[in-house]
């Protein structure tokens, strides 16, 4: 797991297009480091990621939303959106983050991620769009 460089931002952006996050948020969120993407480590460093996550940083409140996370088609469903929710909570822990928020759809896979991972439904963060909120207190 490492923090997606520019050089990786249209490779980021098309790894996201299923979630909620406007390309231009997801290539300004690259640019404020606040993208963790996974690579392939049998592949050139030069190889696009195969997963990749965005957040929202609030420092002062030490608060983090993931914005979304995505895999590889083909990779899908390997454990790897695991692998780096896993690794990028330890980092955001390090960093001195105190608590993650995220949304999702109440039964798919993205809640059963967040579940997986430790996050709680948060009833104060109902969206709009009928997805759930979520917690984790790091």
């Amino acid at each position: 797991m490492r923090r997606a460089d520019p050089a990786c931002e249209q490779d980021v952006v098309m790894l996201l297009r299923d979630v909620p996050v406007d390309p231009q948020e997801v290539t300004d969120l690259v640019r404020q480091r606040g993208v963790l993407v996974l690579s392939d480590v049998t592949l050139s460093p030069s190889a696009p990621p195969v997963a990749a996550a965005a957040f929202r940083f609030d420092r002062h409140t030490k608060t983090a939303w993931l914005a979304g996370i995505g895999v590889t088609a083909p990779l899908r469903r390997r454990g790897l959106g695991s692998r780096l929710l896993t690794g990028a909570l330890m980092l955001l822990r390090a960093e001195g983050f105190e608590r993650v928020h995220a949304c999702a759809a109440p039964a798919g896979a993205a809640a059963s991620l967040l579940a997986s991972a430790g996050f709680a439904a948060d009833e104060d963060a109902a969206q709009a769009d009928s997805r759930s909120g979520f917690v984790l207190l790091l």
